[in-house]
């Protein structure tokens, strides 16, 4: 089981996630908040300096394009099968045959949840997708 709920206002994407040895869920809980890191947030200082290389070939390469939005907007629910994908590129949770799966990734951490009296806080202030990132240094 794993947590996170924010780091300052680098990361202020609250998330909840259980792993087993095969598969991997992530329950996002504000999935309209743009996913936003010290990748895309941390200045020069930090040593970020790629993220402005990511947004410029995305600008004439959709394969890059791809990846920036993939990175940005996090969907509700994602469901690894990590035993074959273990970088998790193909996100399962929406596929029908994985429905039982699924459904049994959110009872284990839905009673992870109850047990530990998890508040689902939101800690510092999210960037909502749309928005564009301004730099923490």
């Amino acid at each position: 089981y794993t947590t996170h709920s924010g780091d300052r206002d680098f990361n202020v994407f609250p998330m909840r996630s259980v792993r087993t040895a095969e598969w991997k869920y992530i329950r996002n809980l504000h999935p309209e908040f743009q996913f936003a890191t010290h990748i895309n947030r941390g200045g020069l200082r930090s040593g970020r300096r790629y993220w402005p290389s990511w947004l410029e070939a995305a600008e004439h390469d959709r394969e890059a394009l791809g990846v920036v939005d993939r990175y940005r907007r996090r969907p509700a629910e994602e469901l690894f099968y990590v035993a074959n994908d273990s970088h998790e590129q193909h996100n399962l949770a929406m596929d029908p045959r994985f429905s039982g799966k699924l459904a049994a990734m959110r009872d284990l951490l839905d009673k992870w949840l109850e047990q530990t009296k998890d508040p689902l806080a939101v800690f510092g202030n999210p960037l909502l997708r749309g928005e564009e990132a301004t730099l923490i240094e």
